[in-house]
């Protein structure tokens, strides 16, 4: 399976550590408003599908509408894959939320709430939705890192960074597991600049948040009653490596009469700062159209591209099955008529069978399987009876990219997993 750059990063959170406010009654304040807009979260997993992670984890959130009962935190949080997920104010009971959009490229996501369920001291946080902070702007990280609640640490912004086309905000403000999307406060105003996402393995001081104005598109564009989800491009963008300029690499035929390879992107619906994917992302969101000056040799074109009705949604469907979970892959321009394992469980029958996460299984007693359909139609009644199942397992390194097995399967717990759940 492929696996984001996210995987390299330990997921969010923030250190226990003594709060070097050099004011100390604007830190109270601040502090203080934080304690009441900050909830802790936990999100359960049984089915997991791609990087997911099948278990229970903690992390942060904060309200951002109080009459919606919406919350800002991390996609990584919530996750992706089914999952049960609950949050609590201070002082509160933990209840359950729903999950109101999931953003695969940013690593953000909002659930609701009960307003009701909303304690009367709660506020809702003021996002800084205008631009990017500068470097060196005071910052107070805030959440639950560890387990250790209402925690806040003190640092700046280091500055605005690209890291596999996905814009961040650096900061030198401690970020741990246990503080995944808590709030990334500036220390004057108190606005939220950005929420806490990652830290960089066996570092110090370089640590990640996804910027508020990119989440502001999203929220603004749900208020509407308007799809924020990213477009499916029919274009791949290279990212140069000293001028940070988007370059056309390949053109799929819906493009293919208005841009051509080698193209550079000057703008976007107005927009100069097209330096990453995410800012494509912020110009197309909600759109069905948009104008884009390109440079092509020494000319400079405007061209108008119709965005895609296709979206990267967050859907998952899977097929469970001897303690397997089969179903297409997550990554949005793979094949979507592979069907990969998604998750092995320990112990479980398809371990037996050496069956390996990531592996693609191409038949089950000669019947090819290239959907769901298919799979259900070689497994049904074939519980508690042994079936052939043909396999292809990616290499990094050989001759042929692939190798090809046959493995005895012993069937059982057939059930079908989808967004809203489990059924038999």
């Amino acid at each position: 399976m492929i696996r984001t750059y996210m995987q390299t990063f330990i997921r969010a959170g923030l250190i226990l550590a003594p709060c070097l406010i050099s004011s100390p009654v604007a830190a109270k304040d601040v502090i203080t408003d934080a304690t009441r807009f900050t909830v802790q979260t936990t999100t359960s997993v049984e089915y997991s599908f791609g990087a997911d992670v099948k278990g229970t984890s903690r992390g942060s959130g904060f309200l951002i509408d109080r009459e919606r009962g919406w919350i800002a935190t991390n996609a990584h949080v919530v996750q992706r894959s089914p999952s049960r997920v609950r949050v609590s104010f201070k002082e509160t009971p933990y209840y359950t939320v729903d999950k109101v959009y999931i953003d695969s490229h940013l690593d953000f996501a909002i659930v609701k709430i009960d307003p009701d369920k909303i304690p009367p001291n709660a506020i809702a946080a003021e996002l800084a939705c205008k631009s990017a902070p500068k470097a060196g702007t005071q910052v107070i990280a805030f959440g639950h890192p560890w387990g250790l609640e209402y925690t806040a640490t003190r640092g700046i912004i280091s500055g605005v960074k690209t890291l596999n086309s996905v814009e961040q905000l650096q900061t030198d403000a401690a970020i741990n597991p246990g503080n995944s999307g808590g709030p990334l406060i500036e220390e004057e105003t108190g606005q939220i600049l950005g929420i806490n996402a990652s830290g960089l393995t066996n570092s110090e001081g370089l640590n990640f948040a996804v910027p508020i104005p990119l989440a502001c598109t999203i929220i603004d564009l749900l208020k509407a009653g308007r799809d924020p989800s990213p477009p499916i491009l029919p274009a791949a963008l290279a990212l140069t490596l000293g001028d940070r300029e988007l370059v056309v690499a390949d053109i799929g035929k819906d493009w293919a009469d208005k841009l051509s390879i080698g193209d550079r992107v000057l703008s976007i619906d107005g927009e100069v700062n097209v330096k990453n994917q995410s800012r494509l992302f912020d110009k197309l969101r909600g759109k069905d159209f948009a104008p884009m000056q390109i440079k092509r040799g020494t000319q400079e074109l405007s061209v108008t591209l119709a965005i895609p009705s296709n979206k990267d949604k967050v859907t998952r469907k899977g097929i469970y099955v001897a303690g397997m979970l089969i179903g297409v892959s997550t990554i949005a321009l793979a094949p979507q008529n592979d069907m990969y394992v998604q998750m092995v469980n320990r112990a479980s029958m398809a371990e037996q069978a050496q069956i390996r996460e990531g592996d693609v299984i191409l038949a089950i007693d000669g019947k090819p399987t290239r959907s769901h359909e298919d799979l259900m139609s070689a497994l049904t009644g074939r519980e508690n009876k042994e079936v052939e199942v043909m396999i292809k397992r990616e290499r990094s390194q050989a001759r042929y990219r692939y190798d090809y097995y046959v493995r005895k399967l012993d069937i059982d717990n057939l059930v079908v997993v989808d967004e809203t759940g489990v059924r038999k």
